[in-house]
């Protein structure tokens, strides 16, 4: 019996992990998609991240509240939401530490702002405030609704998913508001808002700014996880 990619998914700590929604909807995406999830708490130190990363044929980096402005070496600015730096530093660990090691990565929401930060970009630390032409990005209806349109630019994404423009979710007021190096820029929202980013020169390393694993009804949502635990089985076979 062939044995399946053992993939990574990020939870926070208890205090955040209870305030925010259940990780059982990136559990059952990966499932479905052919993985096997394994849930990962708030790694200390970079010794902690490489022995549990060396476990792992990838990772999913995960929603959540917001990045904290001393993890981003910045001052903090007006409209920022609850932070938990523990989880901040330990997230940013697992994320440089894949990169190094060439893990395929999916970051979600909270995620891709993770993965753009770990990689050497900038965040919005809100929306609002600091992109006042934005589209509301933080929807009135429930997550598992869609919100506003996407554009697919040619990428690793939109060949995945086969699609030009998508309906996508949208739970956030933070965004990447700058590329980091070696990174394309794969999807925009009709604002200009980066909806998609991915490491161009990796076999698979994506973040998106909506929530997939909530649209499961949804044909992108599904080939975008399939996408993710394809590369994974690969990363498997070759390790």
């Amino acid at each position: 019996m062939s044995k399946k990619p053992i993939i990574g998914i990020t939870v926070a700590h208890c205090t955040e992990e209870l305030k925010t929604f259940p990780r059982g909807f990136y559990v059952e995406s990966i499932c479905k998609a052919g993985g096997q999830p394994l849930l990962i708490p708030p790694v200390r130190n970079e010794e902690d991240a490489y022995e549990i990363l060396s476990l792992m044929n990838g990772l999913v980096l995960t929603g959540g509240g917001d990045i904290a402005p001393l993890v981003l070496a910045e001052q903090p600015k007006k409209g920022i939401g609850e932070c938990f730096p523990e989880r901040d530093l330990g997230e940013l660990l697992l994320a440089k530490l894949a990169l190094q090691l060439e893990l395929p990565v999916l970051g979600i929401c909270r995620g891709i702002q993770v993965l753009a930060v770990a990689a050497g970009g900038k965040i919005y630390q809100d929306i609002p405030s600091e992109y006042p032409q934005a589209l509301e990005h933080k929807q009135k209806a429930p997550r598992e609704n869609t919100w506003h349109e996407v554009e697919l630019l040619t990428s690793k994404l939109s060949r995945i998913v086969g699609e030009t423009k998508i309906q996508v979710n949208s739970l956030h007021h933070q965004a990447v508001a700058s590329l980091p190096k070696g990174f394309i820029k794969s999807a925009v929202s009709a604002d200009g808002i980066i909806e998609g980013i991915e490491k161009s020169d990796s076999a698979f390393c994506v973040g998106v700014q909506w929530h997939p694993e909530v649209l499961a009804g949804e044909e992108h949502s599904q080939k975008l996880f399939r996408g993710f635990v394809d590369s994974c089985k690969e990363h498997f076979l070759l390790s």
